[in-house]
């Protein structure tokens, strides 16, 4: 009997230990899953699950869902149609971030997400410029306040890298500060609709985009596709960085061009002006359609 009570309980507790473990395991697994869709720019996929990880007690003692939550909420609130239904979100977001910056983690998280971090302090710097449209004047006071005395009072490497060739040239064309401008300034205009032949807010082509878009670094692009990739210098794929263009043929000749956004180094990523998501950044590794179409990858030199 004994003998029979010392094995329940042996059993007993291997069941236990092997529940809480499979529970272990699938927390960092949703978490891991955080991590892996914001570095694809899946912010709102990472937007709906942290918050719904905020919302299970399971994930009472864990920081990188709030961490995440505001993280992907600050992205999406570049896109004016998404701020103007979410401008709540942004005391949220900035109350979520403050509780990540005095966790007793913090300074692991600032170590390990350094990256995103640092890409997030050049967002807001392009939010608080005088001529940026994005942020309205009354909630650009809010998110001011809360950047200036806090968020600045830490230090994150800044993310911008020089890329240079194998003799150690800079690279030809626009400066890296000129480059952020132009991807922050693209950003703007998330979740414009295509517009075929259009090259305005109320709707753009793919080359229509582009030629507005480098206009804001005083810079004159062809209206066609076809006669941008023309005027672009070619350039090798791993050279290829945020402010380049790319370009994808059905054929013979080029039918769509979007401006690459990844930094030297990184899986390739654009934004364009698609015919389904409108203006949206897409992963041309990741995709088997954007793969299979391109065509190379050209730099502006002005």
């Amino acid at each position: 009997m004994v003998f029979s009570t010392k094995i329940s309980r042996i059993l007993l507790l291997f069941v236990i230990f092997t529940f809480s473990s499979k529970i272990v395991f699938t927390q960092n697994k949703k978490i891991d899953r955080l991590e892996q869709y914001y570095s694809q720019k899946h912010y709102k996929i990472v937007y709906r699950q942290s918050n719904r990880l905020l919302k299970n007690p399971m994930y009472a003692d864990y920081i990188l869902p709030s961490y995440y939550s505001a993280m992907s909420t600050f992205h999406l609130l570049q896109n004016p149609y998404w701020m103007r239904r979410n401008i709540a979100k942004i005391d949220e977001s900035c109350r979520l971030m403050s509780l990540v910056f005095n966790h007793p983690s913090w300074s692991e998280i600032k170590e390990s997400h350094a990256q995103e971090l640092g890409e997030m302090a050049v967002i807001f710097e392009i939010w608080l410029k005088d001529n940026n449209t994005t942020v309205n004047e009354e909630n650009k006071v809010q998110l001011a306040q809360w950047i200036e005395n806090v968020y600045k009072g830490y230090k994150f490497k800044n993310p911008i890298l020089e890329e240079v060739d194998e003799e150690g040239f800079v690279s030809e064309g626009m400066s890296n500060s000129e480059r952020t401008d132009l991807i922050h300034y693209a950003y703007e205009f998330m979740g414009i609709p295509y517009k075929w032949g259009g090259d305005n807010e109320d709707g753009f082509d793919c080359s229509g985009f582009t030629s507005h878009i480098f206009k804001q670094q005083g810079i004159t692009l062809p209206r066609v596709a076809s006669d941008q990739y023309k005027v672009a210098k070619t350039i090798r794929g791993k050279r290829a960085f945020m402010g380049d263009l790319v370009f994808f043929s059905e054929g013979k000749e080029i039918t769509h061009v979007g401006i690459l956004v990844n930094q030297p180094n990184e899986q390739k990523r654009m934004i364009h002006s698609g015919s389904s998501k409108g203006i949206s950044v897409a992963d041309i590794e990741a995709s088997d359609y954007w793969r299979g179409r391109l065509v190379g990858f050209g730099r502006i030199i002005k």
